[in-house]
């Protein structure tokens, strides 16, 4: 598990991309939720269930301006995400602003929250 929330940020992007439920679902919390800048609201289950049964899939997830801020029991890191969405050969490009909440469990963090708005194209 990595040892600093912006590491295990990170990590659950890669995996994301990489659709590695195994390890994205130990990265984020069992009561994980993801607001998307749709506004749509998915739990890890709905999460794990559209990888795996609904073939969603991230062509990419970069991320920079990640900042952190911490507070006795939780971190929270805002920062901009570039994201390709989508399954056929034009994926769409989606830049939204983040805030995810991340809690510390044993050695490392895991990802509670995250939501992302959409930025002014």
């Amino acid at each position: 598990m990595p040892s600093t929330p912006a590491d295990t940020f990170r990590a659950w992007a890669a995996a994301t991309l990489a659709a590695d439920m195994e390890t994205w679902g130990s990265l984020v919390t069992d009561d994980f939720t993801y607001v998307h800048s749709s506004s749509n609201l998915e739990t890890k289950a709905e999460l794990i269930e559209a990888f795996t049964v609904g073939g969603r899939r991230y062509r990419g997830w970069d991320i920079e301006g990640l900042t952190e801020r911490r507070y006795d029991g939780c971190a929270v890191l805002n920062g901009i995400g570039h994201l390709l969405a989508g399954r056929g050969e034009q994926p769409t490009p989606l830049n939204v602003r983040l805030t995810a909440t991340l809690v510390p469990v044993g050695d490392g963090w895991q990802l509670a929250a995250l939501q992302t708005t959409r930025l002014p194209e």
